[in-house]
């Protein structure tokens, strides 16, 4: 047969058509999106439960890939520290990684800006990781999906600190993320509100741990530093939608209209030059003793969270800082009546309660000793030592082959 010799010019077509793939529309690009998160395959491996030891449990967590400062992501290395120094073996699953490239960097970075950690880390993405243990713990969302895939566990937790549902618009996020709420999985819920609505809403296991706070970092201190008597402490972090920092902006603008006299610590976020008719010091992103400090020296502190409650609520109680936070229920189901000040959800409620407190001396000092009294009983050892006897509970009757 005889050969067939290209041109030189039909050889730059070909190589120039296989270059000049035609691009996704975008509708395609969001598809594959979801896709990378969402579609895994089951695999079937046996739990080994003829191992398993209560005292030495072995657990995995699957996680979203983290930077420094993520606060999801501290609690849930806290935890597993803790559940560490208690004595179970802990694995991290990097869910794919867009920051980290080795599981060597990841690990160093868990060390280096979150929590102690000597276990093993590693990274996947398409392929439904090969592992096994008694308990495997979904971390939000879309690690629901490989969790749910994997075989080789005793048992599957979903370590739950918000109702993520909520984080989106109707749509297909919010679909594939509630979803999640379905799976056979036994819920570790930050707090009674999510525990209530995974057990009673969707029929789940769930237990209720509480959102503490570093005592050696948010405290009294010392004392050097007076309490200024017009300065409020803001949580701004705009770019979470949940935080409903635009509504305390309108409040802070109706309070200059009743020639209210305050200025306003904005941290969590930097916001950039700002024309607003009061004085302001745009913080950014702070440490946590840096935060600490503000706290102690503040009038009143202010922060939302329209889903589940924020735990900068009781990190500025423990430094002895009134708080003003929406008037939910996800907030009044955890905090005490006297503990905060409940505002209406509205630019006029906010404005009303933080007026009240900047032009109460006594009813501050009231409730903020009040609201020390109440953090005092929270500790991130003793929430770790209520998950650890949930997984040791709910693996024990798995294994015995109780649902």
């Amino acid at each position: 047969m005889a050969s067939v010799t290209l041109s030189s010019a039909t050889r730059r077509v070909l190589r120039f058509l296989r270059l000049t793939k035609p691009k996704k529309t975008p509708i395609e690009r969001q598809v594959d999106h979801l896709k990378k998160f969402v579609s895994y395959k089951a695999s079937s491996a046996p739990p080994p439960v003829e191992t398993m030891d209560l005292s030495r449990l072995r657990i995995t967590w699957v996680i979203p890939d983290f930077m420094p400062g993520a606060g999801g992501h501290m609690t849930i290395f806290r935890i597993a520290s803790h559940l560490e120094q208690f004595g179970h073996q802990i694995t991290f699953l990097v869910q794919n990684p867009s920051i980290h490239n080795t599981s060597e960097a990841a690990a160093e970075t868990i060390n280096r800006h979150f929590q102690p950690f000597s276990g093993s880390v590693q990274l996947f993405s398409e392929t439904t990781p090969k592992a096994e243990g008694d308990a495997l713990i979904a971390t939000d969302r879309f690690t629901c999906y490989p969790v749910e895939a994997m075989g080789g566990f005793t048992r599957k937790f979903y370590f739950v600190q918000d109702y993520e549902s909520n984080f989106y618009p109707a749509g297909a996020e919010a679909l594939l993320t509630e979803a999640t709420y379905h799976f056979d999985f036994d819920c570790l819920c930050a707090g009674n509100w999510l525990h209530k609505r995974m057990s009673e809403e969707f029929g789940r296991w769930s237990m209720s741990w509480p959102l503490a706070y570093d005592a050696s970092v948010y405290n009294l201190g010392m004392g050097e530093i007076p309490r200024t008597s017009n300065r409020i402490a803001l949580y701004a972090r705009y770019v979470t939608s949940r935080r409903a920092v635009e509504l305390a902006f309108m409040a802070l603008e109706i309070l200059r209209g009743r020639n209210l006299d305050f200025e306003v610590d904005f941290f969590g976020w930097p916001l950039g030059k700002l024309s607003v008719p009061y004085p302001y010091r745009d913080l950014g992103i702070l440490s946590a003793s840096e935060l600490a400090d503000v706290y102690r020296q503040a009038t009143i502190g202010v922060v939302f969270s329209a889903t589940n409650h924020s735990l900068v609520n009781k990190e500025m109680m423990a430094c002895g800082l009134p708080v003003v936070d929406l008037d939910l229920n996800t907030v009044r189901s955890i905090f005490p009546a006297d503990s905060m000040a409940f505002a209406k959800p509205t630019p006029e409620g906010i404005a009303d309660e933080i007026e009240r407190l900047l032009t109460s001396p006594v009813e501050r000092q009231t409730m903020a000793e009040r609201a020390l009294n109440y953090v005092q009983e929270f500790s991130w050892e003793k929430s770790a030592r209520m998950i650890e006897a949930a997984i040791r509970q709910r693996v024990s009757a798995a294994a015995e082959g109780v649902k």
